[in-house]
């Protein structure tokens, strides 16, 4: 193979000669030709050429700058294999320090900065549906009652590490049938009901059946107290053809038959009325009665009336709609209505179906433009009226009909998904649509009131670093804290995580929860008081409560409350030496220095080695073997095959720093009848004694890849989609400038928030 290289530089020295020969002036090499192309050729292209390329990366196909920068899926690839240490591999000849640097410096300077040009607009953000934890809290919010519905829900599927990637958030009929029975059962306990059903029935004078006739409407006289009232008919259609328009009953209040009579003309002359569209059976209708003390009367029309002709002699000779029994409830008491009840229903109707109208229209308008983040059309709005209209026309109470209405609304796709409509062509958002970008990415829930008051003013662009303050300042940006932490760090494999109860009998759900609970404290720390982020690193501070420091041997702590705890020693600080990191990465009866440096590499660094072959030999893990030597010096046994020992070496010394730390990560000297060695050795020849030099490397030599790879990740949640090869800029942008900043981690939030993709709706191309 190093015939290739060897050809591939007689080739750039013929061309040379040529043009020399032909008197022209010889191209003065660029950039590429005089920092990368040297060094590949030396080290890469033997593995990485065209004929046979390893990993399908081919690198003796680039010559010059513009062949290089023109590729778009090789160099970054590159950069993560150098850094981490896997190129070149074990027993091959490697770069030399300043090799590197010139080469990893030319793909973060020329080859990101071309990528940035030839970008003309971002990649477009998938259409999102709310996951599990944004429908719950923002039926919290919109709703003002917290019951956790999405509980229910399929679980959310992950892509690129979180649960909040459109392209990964499918919509199956599983989700349809469950997102309706969440809507009903949230307004359910949302609105309270008009129930006057369990109240003894009033006494009518005089009843009996009734021939409704549209000429000689029927008073039933009884004089009701004021209140709101359930009217119960039983309804017959004597001798009605069935051709024959449905009959309608209209049940008005009115001072006198005078007064129902008139409430087909003037409306203002009844305190109350409805027209029902009725077939045979039972009905009800809600009615209301004000202090001047009403009477409840029926009429009918578009019945044919004549002869009874039917021979039913129970209804005389009339044939018609008749009331075969009517049952009047109430009045209702006005009960306590919870605070939920009182913001959704915010006005009360006034007397009459159009006041109803008007009222219902104003709730159910102020109710999806929250619902839907943004104003909603007049189209819209009317849509939703037909359903609380037919609502209406069964004789529903006021709130059943506004129940009904609001239950479309969270049935809508406007509600369960986060839609920024395609309109041809690249363009900002609208100052509604960044408000919901902004809140689900800080929130994981719609906007606050606040922020659609900006958003209407539009104000929200000129304002934002003061909203966003403001909303990493609230207690509402502990979702930030859990969803993004929890994803990011892995912590939500806490939960299925099960030590052996008889090597370590003392892990119980309670200490757990303590686990996950400091690494979430430590994060909201930093962030609520915009430090460092080198500090998520090493701390000379933690949280502990009294069941986690017991557990670290950590004594003056008392109380199930989490405070911040000096610590006396540097051993513990930073979340890479926290009982809930150390125990997902071991094992159920042993640490795990494999997966605990590959968590590192992974997390932290950005860079995750390859799998591993899948005919290697595993770990003699026997009594007899763990017997006669140390889990490292097994370990080291089981690395010394070449195909592994590239990947190893790194992984395992990250993992071999953290050996003092058992399964459930508590401190020890000796693991077993060996004493623990944590002794390591990096890339570049960076030795450390133990997890504290360890930490003082990661947090100095490698904060570069730390600092990119929490960028990276966070910008990954923000947007809601995977990262293309020109995002890289606004990495490289933000980590430049937060750099300059003392690391502050609000840089790394505003930088994303005010970047050209958060700020963009992106199109396909």
């Amino acid at each position: 193979m190093r015939i290739v290289s060897a050809v591939a530089s007689s080739i750039t020295l013929l061309l040379l000669t040529s043009s020399i020969a032909r008197g022209d002036e010889p191209a003065k090499p660029d950039s590429f030709q005089t920092r990368v192309l040297p060094v590949i050729e030396r080290y890469c292209v033997d593995c990485h050429s065209k004929e046979d390329p390893e990993a399908g990366i081919i690198l003796d196909a680039f010559t010059d700058q513009r062949s290089a920068v023109d590729d778009t899926r090789t160099w970054l690839k590159v950069r993560d294999a150098l850094e981490g240490g896997v190129m070149p591999p074990m027993g091959e000849a490697r770069p030399s320090p300043k090799e590197l640097e010139g080469l990893i410096g030319w793909i973060e300077s020329d080859y990101i900065a071309a990528q940035c040009g030839k970008q003309a607009g971002p990649a477009p953000v998938v259409i999102r549906r709310l996951n599990r934890q944004q429908y719950d809290n923002t039926i919290r919010d919109l709703l003002g009652v917290n019951l956790r519905l999405a509980d229910a829900f399929p679980v959310d599927d992950i892509g690129f590490g979180f649960d909040n990637v459109g392209s990964a958030l499918n919509i199956s009929p599983a989700h349809v049938e469950k997102y309706l029975d969440a809507a009903e059962a949230a307004l359910e306990r949302a609105i309270v009901l008009p129930d006057a059903s369990s109240f003894p029935p009033i006494e009518l004078i005089g009843l009996k059946t009734y021939p409704l006739r549209g000429d000689k409407p029927v008073e039933f006289a009884h004089t009701l107290k004021p209140g709101r009232y359930l009217v119960n008919f039983s309804l017959v259609r004597v001798g009605i053809a069935e051709t024959a328009p449905t009959p309608r009953l209209m049940v008005g209040l009115g001072r006198d038959r005078r007064a129902v009579e008139a409430a087909r003309v003037q409306d203002e002359t009844v305190v109350y009325r409805y027209w029902l569209d009725v077939a045979p059976g039972d009905a009800q209708v809600h009615v209301s009665v004000d202090a001047s003390g009403r009477k409840i009367a029926s009429d009918a029309k578009n019945a044919e009336v004549g002869a009874n002709v039917s021979g039913d002699q129970r209804y005389g000779g009339d044939r018609g709609l008749h009331v075969d029994s009517m049952v009047v409830h109430g009045p209702v008491p006005q009960a306590t209505l919870p605070e939920s009840h009182r913001t959704i229903l915010f006005q009360t109707p006034g007397a009459g179906d159009e006041a109803r109208f008007e009222c219902g229209r104003k709730i159910v308008a102020r109710f999806a433009e929250r619902a839907f983040r943004r104003p909603i059309s007049t189209d819209e709005l009317e849509r939703l009226m037909k359903t609380f209209r037919l609502a209406h026309d069964r004789g529903e109470s006021f709130e059943r009909c506004v129940q009904v209405a609001l239950t479309a609304v969270l049935g809508s796709p406007k509600f369960l998904f986060l839609v920024e409509l395609d309109e041809g062509g690249d363009r900002p958002l609208t100052e509604f649509e960044l408000a919901s970008r902004l809140s689900y990415f800080l929130w994981s829930t719609m906007p606050d009131e606040e922020l659609f008051r900006e958003a209407r003013q539009g104000t929200l662009r000129a304002n934002l670093r003061r909203q966003v303050s403001r909303m990493l300042d609230d207690a509402r940006s502990v979702q930030l804290v859990e969803n993004f932490t929890g994803q990011w760090l892995q912590l939500r494999r806490l939960d299925s995580v099960n030590p052996d109860r008889n090597l370590f009998p003392g892990f119980d759900d309670r200490l757990r929860a303590a686990m996950k609970r400091e690494t979430e404290q430590c994060f909201a720390d930093v962030l609520r008081g915009n430090r460092s982020i080198l500090e998520l690193l090493d701390s000379d501070s933690t949280f502990l409560n009294e069941t986690l420091a017991r557990h670290y041997g950590i004594k003056g702590v008392v109380g199930d409350e989490f405070r911040k705890v000096k610590l006396a020693d540097r051993r513990r600080g930073g979340i890479l030496t926290q009982a809930s990191v150390l125990t997902l990465t071991s094992n159920p009866n042993r640490t795990s220095p494999v997966k605990r440096g590959q968590w590192v590499l992974q997390q932290l660094l950005g860079t995750p080695p390859p799998p591993p072959p899948p005919d290697v030999a595993k770990l003699d893990e026997g009594k007899e073997a763990a017997s006669v030597a140390s889990l490292r010096e097994r370990m080291e046994i089981h690395r010394a095959d070449p195909r592994c020992a590239s990947c190893h070496q790194q992984m395992d010394s990250l993992g071999f720093a953290l050996e003092n730390f058992d399964a459930v990560g508590r401190w020890r000297d000796a693991d077993g009848t060996f004493a623990v060695d944590s002794s390591g050795e990096l890339l570049g020849g960076r030795k450390f004694s133990g997890v504290v030099e360890l930490k003082q490397i990661l947090g100095a030599s490698e904060s570069k890849k730390f600092t990119r790879t929490l960028i990276e990740r966070m910008l990954t949640y923000a947007l809601g989609r995977g990262l293309e090869m020109y995002d890289a800029c606004t990495i490289e942008d933000i980590r430049g400038r937060i750099v300059a900043d003392n690391y502050k981690i609000r840089g790394i939030i505003f930088g994303i928030v005010e970047c050209r993709a958060f700020q963009t709706r992106g199109v396909t191309r």
